[in-house]
């Protein structure tokens, strides 16, 4: 039956003409985290002989919610906003677009990707529909594991941590005029966390995002390997109770935007067939 699955699962990403992009980072002990936020620790509950002749391994595992590659929930920067358990599936699901940073970040790794950015892929490649998936690429991931390229320290200290971010202007923008369900970037934080050697006065992405009920993902692996359009964006998290984010499995599917409706029925069939092969835990899936 598994065998099945993933053969169909194959034959709709080949009609298609599809991909899946992983774009999670592992999360590990080492991984980096929020300040503040502790570290991915796992420790054995069982492991040997469950039934007569029958393995089994059993562990259980903590980690800071804010942290590698994950989701904050409006409740994160809104005191009694919604939680993570009370965001509906519908919203971790969108119509990607990719915004590519990565050569203003190249030179400059305190780039604020300006309104202007947004308006000039506009030009390229048409208005951004509305409950779309936003993705900034800063050609960032690469350095993750190397906390002093990351974010310029390896302290705790926000006033020395230094990437690539959004601009208000720009956030703002594609809030209240696009109207996006989504904002990601493949950094620690749409919102700089300093401002010349000093802590911000403010986090405005955070600040008109989460209080509108808008979903911001953070620490996105592979952004560069996204076309400016024409994928599915999913990061669905945990339903974790009363929890304000956690980690998610980030990914996207990619389809020939020319293909017609019928493509966008088998896009629909390869997006439940991937969530079924992957049910449970997605490192039983070859593909994602």
């Amino acid at each position: 039956m598994y065998g099945m699955k993933v053969g169909l699962l194959t034959l709709c990403l080949v009609v298609l003409d599809a991909r899946v992009i992983d774009l999670s980072h592992r999360h590990g002990p080492l991984t980096l985290m929020s300040p503040g936020q502790p570290h991915y620790n796992r420790s054995l509950v069982s492991r040997g002989e469950y039934l007569p002749g029958v393995f089994a391994e059993n562990g259980r595992y903590e980690s800071g919610e804010h942290g590698g590659t994950h989701m904050d929930a409006p409740v994160h920067f809104v005191m009694d906003g919604q939680t993570l358990d009370d965001v509906p599936i519908e919203n971790t699901i969108g119509e990607g677009v990719m915004i590519d940073c990565s050569r203003e970040a190249s030179l400059n790794n305190s780039y604020m990707a300006p309104l202007d950015k947004v308006l000039e892929w506009e030009k390229q490649h048409g208005e951004i529909p509305p409950e779309a998936a936003v993705i900034f690429n800063f050609g960032w991931s690469w350095r993750f594991n190397n906390s002093r390229l990351y974010i310029n320290t390896e302290s705790q200290l926000l006033r020395e941590m230094v990437f690539p971010s959004i601009s208000e202007a720009a956030g703002r923008f594609l809030l209240e005029q696009r109207h996006v369900k989504m904002i990601a970037s493949d950094t620690l934080s749409p919102d700089p966390l300093s401002e010349g050697g000093q802590n911000a006065r403010s986090l405005p992405i955070h600040q008109t995002y989460l209080p509108r009920g808008k979903l911001i993902v953070e620490n996105l692996r592979g952004t560069e390997e996204l076309p400016p359009r024409g994928f599915r964006f999913h990061a669905a998290p945990v339903r974790y109770a009363d929890a304000s984010g956690a980690q998610v499995r980030a990914y996207a599917i990619t389809y020939d935007m020319s293909s017609g409706a019928w493509c966008c029925v088998a896009h629909f069939l390869c997006v439940i067939l991937c969530s079924v092969v992957c049910s449970g835990t997605f490192s039983v899936c070859p593909l994602v």
